[in-house]
């Protein structure tokens, strides 16, 4: 009976979206810059414990299948700025001037099924053409914002993201667009539950015919 049980759960380990580790991305980066005084949103940020920020060059890995939340945290920028994802998250903020870290605005939760997440998170603004560029992990307007200490290689399950849309300007401070990205283990598809159903049925059904034919023999 006990051998029963253990393959039944390994075979619900085994199943496509059931989770077997803590779901993380980490984070990889060769420099760091101090969030400077001119970032709209740097006490606040600071209350956060993040006091740097890192852009060019860096990535965002994701240690397996994840779920990923995100939200809108504040933006201050003369364009009209959204931040989107590759499965059609989206949103754009439109006032020049927006501070939500008090009460996040929810963006959306999508699924994603492990790797680089470059290229499947972006910004875009309505600048471009008059000084402003788009970007995603690894480009110089995209920003990471870190805590105090962290060292490139970390593996966290909440990171911080700031645009920069006039990354070629004196206003470099990543402050026109923060979403805060919150990292959860995937919830098994309807499909994935039906087989993990029906895996603990055959097994149960395999149970019962034992004892019944136990208690026939005695």
């Amino acid at each position: 009976m006990k051998k029963m049980f253990l393959a039944a759960a390994a075979m619900a380990m085994s199943l496509p979206g059931v989770a077997q580790a803590a779901a993380t991305v980490t984070i990889n980066f060769s420099g760091t810059t101090a969030v400077p005084s001119n970032n709209d949103f740097q006490s606040q940020l600071s209350g956060l414990g993040l006091n740097a920020y890192t852009a060019l060059g860096a990535s965002l890995i994701a240690n397996g299948p994840v779920s990923l939340t995100f939200e809108f945290l504040g933006s201050e920028s003369g364009y009209s700025d959204t931040f989107s994802t590759g499965s059609g998250v989206t949103y754009t903020e439109s006032s020049w001037l927006e501070n939500h870290f008090a009460a996040p605005i929810l963006i959306g939760t999508t699924y994603f099924a492990g790797g680089d997440l470059k290229n499947f998170l972006n910004f875009t603004t309505s600048g471009v053409g008059s000084g402003g560029a788009n970007a995603t992990v690894g480009d110089e307007g995209f920003g990471i914002f870190l805590s105090r200490g962290m060292t490139s290689g970390s593996s966290t399950n909440v990171f911080y993201l700031g645009f920069d849309d006039q990354i070629s300007k004196t206003d470099d401070n990543h402050d026109d667009f923060i979403v805060r990205v919150t990292v959860n283990s995937p919830v098994p598809e309807p499909s994935t539950w039906a087989m993990l159903l029906f895996g603990f049925g055959v097994v149960g059904f395999a149970l019962r015919r034992r004892v019944s034919r136990t208690a026939s023999f005695a």
